[in-house]
């Protein structure tokens, strides 16, 4: 799978999105000057496009272009921004699709096998925004900021420029479906049997 951030961007994303949560005073750095106001901006856009018409998200994309890593098209960040918004508690190294197929104390998984194929086959940039909200709303809020964007700018990357050359084990959505059917699915027999049918 294609790394669309480095990890200095990577790093950068979690410094923006904390200066959106601004709790703990002013962060220090290029997003010293973002506040709980821009993260509520974010929260209203029902369209990535309406993200592209707030200042948070340009700091970020000019942040971005100037640490070490590839370049991001506005529009893809711009879902991304959106997305990364409904997150309230970054969590390192928590993966966004294991998480979805986490049983978190009951015997079903975060979130419902028919929801999250719903989210795996949109058929636009739209939809698509939309599921990954109520995804990340389903989670509590709670995952790896830096991982999930560079997950969003993978899956609008394979939306926009479809390649049948790529192999299916480095695309998302296969990345994706083995994460959450790992988590979702019984380990044995034995612990299927203990289920209730």
């Amino acid at each position: 799978m294609k790394q669309f951030l480095s990890e200095p961007q990577q790093a950068l994303v979690v410094l923006w999105w904390n200066g959106l949560q601004n709790e703990n005073g002013r962060p220090a750095g290029p997003f010293a000057m973002l506040t709980h106001g821009d993260r509520a901006q974010l929260r209203r856009c029902a369209l990535p496009d309406d993200v592209l018409l707030l200042s948070s998200l340009h700091r970020l994309a000019q942040a971005l272009q100037k640490a070490d890593g590839p370049a991001v098209p506005l529009s893809a960040l711009a879902l991304a921004a959106g997305v990364l918004s409904h997150v309230t508690d970054h969590i390192p190294g928590k993966d966004f699709a294991r998480a979805l197929g986490s049983k978190n104390g009951t015997d079903r998984p975060c979130m419902s096998e028919l929801r999250f194929q719903q989210l795996q086959t949109c058929r636009d940039e739209v939809a698509f925004f939309r599921q990954a909200r109520r995804a990340v709303d389903l989670l509590g809020g709670t995952t790896d900021v830096g991982r999930l964007a560079n997950d969003l700018l993978n899956w609008v990357h394979e939306y926009r420029q479809p390649d049948p050359a790529l192999p299916p084990a480095q695309r998302l959505k296969l990345r994706w479906a083995t994460l959450y059917y790992q988590a979702a699915l019984p380990e044995s027999a034995d612990e299927q049997a203990r289920q209730p049918s």
